[in-house]
């Protein structure tokens, strides 16, 4: 995962002891998280739950919504991982609609899996947190795009339009924006549908590969 960047909001662990203190602390706030909305939570819970004092808390968090960075970055590397995972898997890159169907997969999956914690940082960042996250986010998208853009190209032949690099991005676009708000907004309300990941995850990797393939 690519180092974290000391700022003004996290105290960048210097020692084993500090780096321990540093995740106990990101843990406990992690699991509260799961049960409470974050305005819920205070810091003297977090401290606690980690096993140490308020003061602790400080000396390595600038304020409560600074825990969101490190947060972040541990998902968006899990996310990494996961990308690198789907898309290196034996014959995958054996074909464009293989590569859609993987990467759309993954991503509905990340969605789903972390989806109430995506929604409370919608919620509470601001300010400086709220940069230091869109930062990252930004990151992780030129990571994800970049793996699946390099594999796609090589099936270029396969797509369907004057310009198969502007396609693939447009491709990409169009599944990435799709994954995320069906997952993270389920804003569902003005359909007739309700669809389970599974069958999100076909129909959008069908209307992606449609769009390239023409077929």
């Amino acid at each position: 995962m690519p180092p974290r960047r000391p700022s003004s909001l996290v105290a960048a662990p210097q020692q084993q002891r500090s780096r321990e203190t540093h995740d106990a602390l990101l843990q406990a706030f992690r699991r509260l998280l799961r049960t409470k909305a974050f305005a819920e939570i205070a810091v003297a819970e977090i401290a606690g739950a980690a096993g140490m004092s308020v003061g602790g808390f400080y000396a390595r968090f600038a304020a409560k919504d600074a825990l969101l960075v490190p947060l972040m970055e541990d998902i968006l590397s899990e996310g990494r991982g996961a990308i690198d995972a789907a898309l290196d898997a034996p014959g995958v890159a054996a074909s464009l609609g293989r590569i859609i169907e993987a990467y759309v997969g993954v991503m509905i999956q990340a969605f789903r899996e972390h989806r109430l914690v995506f929604q409370q940082i919608r919620q509470a960042a601001t300010g400086e947190t709220a940069v230091a996250l869109m930062r990252l986010t930004h990151e992780f998208n030129v990571f994800a795009h970049d793996r699946f853009r390099t594999l796609a190209l090589q099936h270029r032949a396969s797509v369907k339009h004057r310009s198969p690099a502007q396609a693939i991005d447009m491709a990409l676009f169009i599944g990435s924006a799709s994954a995320r708000e069906a997952v993270l907004s389920e804003n569902w309300k003005s359909y007739e549908i309700r669809p389970d990941d599974a069958t999100l995850a076909a129909e959008i990797a069908r209307a992606m590969r449609r769009y390239l393939e023409g077929a």
